[in-house]
């Protein structure tokens, strides 16, 4: 079968060139399909949720120094090489987070330098992203953790269910090849693959 021919077969997976191929005829060069987005969407608020109820119970300055801890979700956002993880850092990550969210609204891809700008523009609106940079943290290492959360999401190992606002959405958008691979995320974004 051609890879014409697989064009409008919604839901049959097509391996060409190594990589998935648009079955929705809808999906941009980027070959990040719609669902996909949306996955990450949710994905960047849930991480913000959780950041937020961490951030929450902890008093000012407090440093994060169980190693254990900082292993598991959501602190693994901090990267392990941080050594000294406070409040205020995750407070850092959360902030980076919303930057994120803000221009993936916007039609955007969070690309690092992008949310950087954008972080440096509102500094006063975003504390201590500063702070989560200089111990050692970066954009690259949160792209990361949230991508490889939805293709955790994507096999189904993940801390998640599928919210049903995530499903109710999701079944708006026509189903594409697409939607199972997260490599035309991460190539647009300069990720490991």
């Amino acid at each position: 079968m051609s890879p014409v021919s697989l064009l409008g077969m919604p839901g049959q997976r097509s391996l060409i060139n190594n990589e998935y191929s648009c079955t929705c005829g809808e999906c941009p060069p980027t070959k990040i399909s719609a669902r996909v987005v949306v996955r990450i969407m949710c994905a960047v608020l849930q991480a913000m949720e959780d950041l937020k109820h961490e951030i929450q119970q902890l008093e000012p300055n407090t440093i994060i120094d169980d190693i254990d801890l900082r292993c598991q979700y959501p602190y693994n956002l901090i990267p392990p090489r941080v050594q000294e993880t406070h409040k205020e850092t995750l407070i850092g990550a959360y902030n980076i987070l919303l930057v994120i969210y803000i221009i993936m609204q916007d039609g955007g891809m969070p690309r690092s330098q992008d949310v950087r700008e954008l972080c440096i523009k509102e500094a006063a609106q975003l504390p201590y992203v500063d702070e989560y940079i200089q111990s050692g943290g970066s954009v690259m290492h949160i792209l990361e953790e949230l991508t490889s959360q939805v293709e955790g999401d994507l096999r189904g190992d993940a801390l998640h269910v599928d919210s049903d606002e995530l499903l109710e959405t999701l079944e708006q958008i026509r189903p594409c090849a697409l939607d199972e691979s997260l490599l035309g995320w991460r190539r647009e974004l300069h990720l490991s693959e």
